[in-house]
């Protein structure tokens, strides 16, 4: 068991100790995840391109032979032209739908982003969690161990029966087992962590950082309703597109050498919007459009909520971690007063056992207040648009 504790301490050691802003900003710029955005960027540019050029002319070239019955045969030719030509105020409309997705895009871009360093924001939180409960465990041992040094002295002294020898050694048996336990763990929120960081390396970061509440109260840089919001402004666009009837004429340009004759000529092809007047495709972009803004709206209802929630849970669990503290400080001066009093059998071993159960347990609960805390400020970040940046 110490073997496995002294090899991960060296393993621990050999690795590269880090903050957790520096660990953050390296999987900020490594991360194969983030660099997907750079690429995502590059392709709403290009889908933008894709939406507002120009379609090919077309060019045609035909020969013909003239052979009348008297007489002799003459050859002709043909050359014609054809380019679609958008009408105006098209282009405009186009230009705003292409700007408009690529607004959707950077909001998408932003919203990765922030959901990247929530995530490996928690997974931080989890396992300095982790890291605190395996110290917990060393300590109950140690806690366990003095108690069992006591329990055996007493009993070749003659002062307490064998079975609470036996009893207070299966407790340190216990307690190597919680100990063992609580290292999978750790191993376990390590591993998650550096799995999502992306760095492809093991990185050794401490567990010093503490998350601290941003001054945000607001969320209007929310990065899941900025999303939203171009959503909606690129269904708007799209519906705005839709409501042209005609987008496109041909012109057309044609020479002609024949018997005797040369012909140019100059054409327009004007679709007669009779029977497809995209009415059916601008109610439905219409409707898309309004679909988005309800989303929007419920978005931000169900955001501002969470919020509240967030504000009024993290000040509840501050308090009860300042109680917490000043709990575990008696029990603490409670303990090292029933170890003295069991050295001298002043005290039996069950009442002591059940005052160091009493500090481990008010110990795990005030690691669960303090994740539980961290995990709410971290999402209260997250919703503030701390993280967008």
């Amino acid at each position: 068991m110490f073997q496995n504790i002294l090899l991960s301490s060296l393993l621990c050691a050999s690795l590269h100790a880090v903050d957790f802003e520096t660990f953050l900003a390296d999987s900020l710029e490594k991360s194969p995840l983030l660099k997907t955005n750079a690429l995502s960027l590059k392709q709403a540019e290009q889908n933008a391109e894709l939406t507002t050029r120009y379609e090919n002319p077309t060019f045609s070239l035909e020969a013909s032979n003239f052979s009348p019955d008297v007489g002799n045969s003459v050859l002709g030719y043909r050359a014609a032209i054809a380019q679609p030509i958008r009408l105006w105020g098209i282009s405009g409309s186009r230009k705003a739908f292409a700007k408009a997705q690529k607004e959707q895009t950077k909001a998408s871009v932003k919203l990765s982003r922030a959901n990247f360093i929530t995530q490996l924001s928690s997974l931080y939180a989890k396992y300095k969690r982790s890291v605190l409960a395996e110290e917990l465990a060393q300590e109950e041992l140690k806690i366990v161990q003095n108690i069992a040094n006591i329990s055996k002295e007493r009993y070749e002294n003659g002062t307490i029966a064998r079975v609470k020898s036996l009893q207070a050694s299966l407790d340190v048996k216990r307690a190597e087992n919680f100990l063992a336990q609580a290292r999978v763990t750790k191993t376990s929120a390590y591993y998650r962590l550096m799995g999502w960081s992306g760095l492809g390396e093991e990185v050794h970061v401490d567990t010093e950082y503490s998350f601290e509440l941003s001054n945000k109260n607001d969320i209007s840089a929310n990065a899941e309703i900025e999303f939203s919001r171009a959503k909606v402004k690129s269904a708007s666009s799209n519906a705005e597109l839709n409501a042209n009837k005609l987008e496109w004429i041909n012109l057309n340009g044609e020479f002609e050498q024949g018997r005797n004759q040369r012909v140019a000529r100059v054409s327009v092809d004007i679709p007669l919007v009779i029977f497809n007047t995209k009415s059916q495709e601008k109610r439905i972009a219409k409707l898309e459009s309004q679909k988005a803004t309800f989303v929007t709206e419920n978005l931000s209802q169900q955001v501002a909520f969470r919020l509240r929630e967030l504000k009024n849970s993290i000040t509840t669990l501050t308090q009860v971690e300042k109680t917490s503290a000043e709990l575990l400080a008696s029990q603490q001066e409670l303990l090292s007063m029933y170890e003295e009093g069991y050295k001298i059998a002043n005290i039996n071993l069950i009442e002591l056992q059940t005052i160091k159960n009493q500090l481990i347990a008010t110990k795990e609960n005030l690691l669960a207040i303090t994740l539980k805390k961290e995990l709410n400020i971290i999402e209260h970040n997250f919703l503030t648009g701390t993280y967008n940046e």
